[in-house]
């Protein structure tokens, strides 16, 4: 009885687990568990303490280990492809500055002009029905569209068309001519390349004796009616002028410095050089930030040592110090953005304002008579 109510507790956790005890002057007693039940119910807790002891606690925000290597990104070579239209298709892919290709403005300003012809027919035509119905006993179809849709007879000259027919015929062809016009403005807001570009696409498609064949190739010769896909930037010609330096200089420094591992793998082609644009859109940057800190360090620095000199706000040494980084500020803001002519005006008034205060407040605070120039 007393070896099954302490199973029971075993079961539900509660009291000691009894061991067998033995001493060394005495044979060792055997189990008090003859119950096979019991027995069981023994073996399964030690296992379930057993698991508890090696068991390891894995936190959610610690990361597995990884037991492969990540992949590399994939990289599309000049090599891998054909010569013809599958590697030009390849390079003009592969960068920006590659993506080239045809407006055919005069194919557009041809079927605008067939569309407008033809608008102008109909709308010469509907005037004419108009005109005729302009009578005591047709004007009602003029004054109502019901009657004129529900009308029995129209005129003979009319060809068997009713207005409504026509208005429909009108519409269609309307609708396909502000289409086309549109897409024509959006193909000519696009920018053409620069003759750096150009001049790329152009060498890469007459290398190797030509990527195509001389009649496919002639559309690289509408240079007037190239457009190219490359984004435009606000500091596009200073992305030009550090192209053009690292296109004359090919040290080892630059190209450590502007070329990617990702643009080395594109090709093994020595004429053929790919540079990373981020890392020339970082240069960029960097260059317009310390033009910025010149054009704002120095001509205050100047202005503290004409004051210090003695130097008051009418002399023309001060004047021109006021003026002249003015106008830099102002050429430079024009060339680096494409800010409109009265934020040039806005921005040039109020850096220009930025010195003035700064000379007034120098001249207040610093006495000409009191120092002498460092």
């Amino acid at each position: 009885m007393a070896s099954n109510n302490f199973a029971s507790q075993l079961e539900q956790g509660m009291g000691p687990i009894p061991i067998a005890s033995h001493t060394t002057t005495e044979t060792p007693t055997t189990s008090t568990f003859t119950d096979e039940k019991t027995i069981s119910s023994f073996k399964q807790h030690t296992s379930i303490i057993s698991s508890l002891k090696t068991a390891r606690i894995s936190w959610p925000w610690k990361k597995k280990p990884r037991h492969r290597p990540l992949a590399k990104p994939k990289v599309r070579r000049l090599e891998d492809y054909p010569t013809g239209y599958p590697k030009l298709s390849c390079f003009l892919d592969s960068d920006d500055a590659f993506m080239v290709y045809r407006r055919f403005g005069s194919v557009f300003s041809r079927l605008l002009l067939n569309k407008q012809d033809e608008i102008s027919g109909i709308e010469a035509k509907l005037l004419g029905m108009d005109k005729m119905d302009d009578t005591e006993t047709n004007r009602q179809y003029l004054m109502s569209r019901a009657l004129d849709v529900d009308r029995d007879g129209i005129p003979r000259a009319w060809r068997e068309e009713t207005r409504p027919q026509l208005l429909e015929n009108l519409e269609k062809k309307t609708l396909e001519y502000a289409e086309l016009l549109l897409k024509a403005r959006e193909l000519k807001a696009i920018n053409p390349p620069s003759d750096r570009d150009y001049n790329s696409v152009l060498s890469f498609m007459e290398n190797d004796d030509g990527q195509l064949y001389e009649k496919e190739m002639e559309y690289i010769y509408e240079k007037a009616d190239l457009v190219t896909l490359r984004p435009g930037r606000e500091h596009a010609w200073l992305d030009g002028m550090i192209e053009n330096i690292l296109k004359i200089c090919r040290c080892g420094l630059l190209r450590f410095l502007f070329v990617s591992k990702e643009s080395k793998a594109k090709t093994i082609d020595k004429d053929v050089h790919y540079y990373d644009r981020g890392r020339i859109a970082m240069c960029t940057t960097m260059i317009i930030t310390i033009i910025i800190l010149v054009l704002l360090i120095v001509p205050i620095w100047l202005l503290y040592r004409l004051s210090l000199k003695g130097a008051i706000a009418t002399d023309p040494r001060t004047i021109g110090v006021i003026i002249v980084p003015t106008l830099i500020f102002s050429a430079v803001l024009s060339a680096v953005t494409k800010a409109k002519r009265h934020e040039l005006l806005a921005a040039s008034a109020g850096y220009c304002a930025v010195l003035v205060v700064f000379l007034g407040n120098v001249n207040n605070i610093t006495p000409s008579s009191s120092h002498s120039p460092l």
